[in-house]
C-alpha cells in the first residue's frame, strides 16, 4: 500500500470508531432514560390500571 492509501484507510478506520462510540454512547444513556420513566411515571401507571391499587401512584 502507498501512503495515500493508508492514510485514507487509518481515517476510515477511525471514523468508524468515533461512530460506534457515539453510537454506544446515546444507546447507553436512552436505555437510562427510558429506565427512569418507566419506573417514575410508566410503572406505577400500569400497575394501578391492573390492580386498581392507589396508593402505587406518585404522589406528586
Amino acid at each position: 500500500m502507498d501512503q495515500k492509501t493508508l492514510a485514507v484507510f487509518l481515517g476510515l478506520m477511525l471514523m468508524w470508531l468515533a461512530l460506534s462510540t457515539l453510537t454506544g454512547v446515546i444507546a447507553y444513556y436512552s436505555f437510562i432514560g427510558l429506565k427512569r420513566l418507566w419506573f417514575r411515571r410508566l410503572g406505577p401507571t400500569v400497575y394501578y390500571l391492573i390492580t386498581g391499587d392507589a396508593k402505587a401512584l406518585p404522589s406528586k
